[in-house]
């Protein structure tokens, strides 16, 4: 390389930022692939997939082309400027991509696989140019900088690459995608990639490097080096399993947000960056390279089965981070980080020194770099997509994740003990080796299992409620853990309390719905808009929970209701809970779809009376894209005409002022509201024409024995009770509230990153209290849109009477005594 010393030092910074808007890159198009294909673990997999078959063709097809071009950084400035022009075409491109797919999934609703088969056509489409592009820049500067032996100089360019890719990775979740939103996000990673062309454009005047092009077919003969292709191929596949696996046991601690994901990718790639220093300073020219695969190959597998079992004391150390840091969101970030990268420390960075071990054993000379790291790459990545399918759809489903643990772990000693056979002239390393093997066996073989209840307490939800009641083993000393279903999206389990009265379940860690205080809003969220509706024939539920939300429903003049759940853990759990929900799935008016809710509505072109969303909480990821201006908008294109939407929004985990932007987001689509509240929730009821309470049809649903039994279950006897003990206001107070300000949407998901607000006391009911107050003070006078109170005037003294009687039932008692008034004057009219 002949760079001066500053110039050197740009060509290290252009490599570095190379990578991190790589992952910018990564980050943001599965965000908006998700909002196209849906938030299902099939359709990430295949986005995921897809993203890394892009960089495994473009690392061996480019990494053979750099062994015979002369101006390299001349190359590698096209390659980032193709990057920065693909970037730029995403956006619009996917716009027509998700013109064509709804179209061909709305004409061919009932082919099979046809949804699959599209998001991986279209996935490749978006995917494919960027990431060839992206595979090929890694070879390409290796063999730029290659030497005679070059292993050491790889292991450097890959921690470097690497090191830039977990900065990306932390600053497109926690900085860029919270701060400007998908769009800016995309140009200013654009713009980045933009500089790194131009500084290596301008960079490639001042390199008067001349290569040797060897003879057009003498390329590397992969077959004579299969044993370590497979072998790197192995690593890879273990190195994403694990991740897979790591991923689903912090979801349980850290909780299901973009966060969390961001948090557990950087920790991950800066272990595999530690990785590349670790050889980089490990080398030597007399290294038996060999020797070196099969010692880190074989303490990977210890590694995994000596610190598995342990995964479950986690929730304390997380409860500790919780305790220590308080209400300062960084600061919890940081030690959340610390504990994350001490589980993933020592097999990411053994995984970050076997690649360039691999390179260094192929030994391609500094005429084949390029292929040689294309060709290690390739394998790496190959395994890599495969280790991802495998744990996800397989492992887990099949396993559990703590068998999956140890069943890898076996296979990783497995290939590390072969590797020690077939290279058994080469090494001698053989104590160390068997001895590193029996320890791992000792692990897998030591009968430790994990505590479901700490695995599943959602530290992360409830870290203030455990520090207050006396520490995290006293709460969960009075619950059991009745069942842990692991499957591909989610670890659902159901919890009991001793006396078996209360019984819930909880999703990566947090309660969803049970018997508890939320059965009045699991109930009202359901019953509300079909009570409101006259003919809610064609209703869609999205979110199947308990199920206790679809009891009831059928009894109303219903035809069909489809509900959507987007995990068969939660269908499973319902099982729990069929007392509850009355056997619901059981009724034929029911169709249960296992799909994503939002990707179900962009999909078929069906329209509904009735759309009730349950997810309550927009920080969640994947739930977030239910609360946004876009799928508002979308849900009301699929309703007819005088339709409702439904809306439960929990009031306990959400500021004022973030409450404020949802309703205003809610309002933009549907400026008629009618609000209520139900414990700790709201549910709002949304229209595009005036919203009334016909009490007549009220009582007429109410005298129907299932609505009525359903009703009753939740202390609501009649329609009066209904109104006084959960009416809050329409859209004239509500409109007061929201006030002016931005709106929360696809593009600029504000309440998806708001889960930093959700620390410390303010979640054990100051947030509750703080939004009924700021609630109450936009509701100026009571105004109740009553209509057809009755056809005589005993009729409308019945109403007044039972509207007293609820609002007596609730302590209201001076809007008791106004409709006790109103009764008395129809009974007794003032005299002329």
């Amino acid at each position: 390389m002949s760079l001066t010393s500053h110039q050197k030092l740009l060509f290290y910074v252009a490599f570095l930022l190379s990578g991190f808007c790589a992952l910018v890159y990564e980050i943001l198009w599965t965000k908006y692939l998700s909002l196209t294909f849906g938030t299902t673990i099939l359709a990430a997999s295949i986005v995921a997939a897809t993203f890394m078959a892009g960089l495994a063709i473009g690392s061996y097809a480019l990494g053979r082309y750099a062994d015979r071009d002369v101006n390299l950084l001349r190359l590698y400035a096209f390659l980032e400027a193709g990057i920065t022009l693909t970037a730029l075409l995403f956006a619009p491109t996917l716009s027509i991509v998700e013109y064509i797919y709804v179209g061909l999934t709305q004409t061919f609703p009932d082919w099979p696989g046809l949804l699959h088969g599209l998001n991986f056509f279209f996935s490749a489409i978006l995917l494919l140019p960027p990431t060839i592009f992206m595979g090929g820049t890694f070879p390409l500067i290796c063999r730029y900088s290659a030497r005679r032996k070059s292993g050491g100089q790889i292991g450097r360019l890959y921690a470097l690459n690497t090191a830039g890719a977990m900065a990306g990775a932390f600053c497109a979740g926690f900085l860029l995608i919270p701060t400007f939103g998908l769009t800016a996000t995309g140009y200013l990673a654009a713009i980045l990639n933009l500089l790194i062309a131009a500084v290596a454009f301008w960079l490639s005047f001042n390199s008067n490097q001349t290569l040797i092009k060897p003879p057009v077919k003498r390329f590397l003969q992969p077959l004579r080096h299969h044993t370590i292709l497979i072998s790197v191929g192995f690593i890879g596949f273990f190195s994403l399993a694990y991740e897979i696996l790591w991923t689903r046991v912090f979801l349980l601690f850290l909780g299901n947000t973009s966060y969390a994901f961001s948090l557990m990718l950087s920790a991950y790639l800066i272990g595999i960056a530690l990785g590349g220093v670790f050889y980089s300073k490990l080398v030597h020219p007399k290294m038996n390279e060999k020797q070196l695969f099969i010692l880190l190959t074989t303490l990977m597998g210890t590694a995994i089965l000596a610190t598995v079992p342990f995964y479950d004391q986690l929730a304390k150390a997380f409860l500790v981070a919780h305790q220590l840091t308080g209400e300062r969101w960084w600061l919890l970030t940081a030690c959340s980080f610390l504990i994350i990268f001490l589980v993933m420390a020592i097999p990411t960075i053994l995984s970050g020194a076997l690649l360039p071990t691999a390179v260094a054993i192929l030994d391609p000379g500094k005429a084949h770099t390029g292929e040689g790291v294309g060709l290690v790459v390739l394998h790496n990545t190959i395994g890599a997509v495969c280790g991802s399918l495998v744990a996800g759809f397989v492992l887990i489903p099949l396993l559990g994740t703590f068998d999956s643990f140890r069943l890898l772990a076996l296979i990783n000693l497995a290939l590390a003990i072969y590797l020690f056979w077939y290279f058994s002239r080469q090494t001698k390393i053989g104590l160390m080796v068997v001895a590193l093997v029996v320890i791992g066996l000792i692990f897998s073989f030591t009968p430790l299992n994990w505590n479901e209840k700490l695995m599943n307490s959602g530290v992360y939800c409830y870290a203030t409620k455990y520090l207050r009641m006396g520490g995290i083993d006293k709460v969960l000393e009075k619950e059991k853990v009745l069942e842990v279903i692991e499957g591909t999206d989610t670890t659902v389990a159901v919890h009991e309390s001793l006396n078996g009265q209360l019984r819930f379940f909880t999703v990566n860690g947090k309660t969803d719905g049970g018997t508890g205080q939320d059965m009045s809003t699991q109930t009202l969220v359901g019953q509300l808009p079909m009570l409101m509706h006259p003919h809610p024939e064609e209703v869609l539920v999205i979110g199947l929970g308990t199920g206790i939300t679809l009891r009831g429903l059928s009894a109303h003049p219903t035809d069909r209701i489809d509900c959507v759940e987007l995990s068969p853990g939660v269908v499973k759990a319902a099982g729990y809970f069929t007392e509850a929900n009355g056997n619901a799935l059981d009724d034929p008016k029911i169709n249960l779809i296992i799909r994503d809710g939002r990707n179900l509505l962009m999909t078929q072109s069906k329209k509904y009376d009735v759309i009730i969303s349950e997810p309550s909480n927009p920080w969640q990821a994947g739930n977030a894209n239910l609360f946004t201006a876009d799928f508002y908008q979308l849900a009301a294109a699929h309703l007819k005409e005088n339709g409702l939407f439904c809306q439960w929004i929990g009031l306990y985990d959400i500021t004022t002022g973030n409450l404020r932007t949802l309703t205003r987001t809610f309002m933009q689509t549907f400026p008629r509201v009618l609000a209520f509240k139900a414990g700790s929730d709201m549910v709002l009821v949304g229209a595009q024409h005036e919203l009334v309470l016909d009490y007549q049809q009220l009582k007429q649903r109410f005298v129907r024995p299932a609505i009525d039994q359903v009703l009753a279950r939740v202390n609501i006897g009649d329609p009066g009770e209904l109104i006084a003990g959960h009416y809050l206001f329409s859209e004239r107070a509500l409109k007061e509230f929201s006030g002016t300000g931005n709106y929360n949407t696809d593009d600029h998901s504000l309440l998806e990153y708001s889960a930093r607000f959700n620390l410390g006391e303010k979640t054990l009911g100051e947030y509750q209290s703080n939004n009924m107050t700021a609630l109450l003070e936009a509701q100026k006078k009571v105004f109740i849109p009553l209509v057809n109170l009755g056809g005589s005037p005993p009729q409308v003294a019945e109403v007044f009477r039972e509207l007293a009687k609820g609002y007596e039932k609730n302590g209201r008692r001076a809007e008791a005594v106004h409709f006790m008034r109103k009764a008395a004057q129809l009974h007794n009219p003032p005299s002329g």
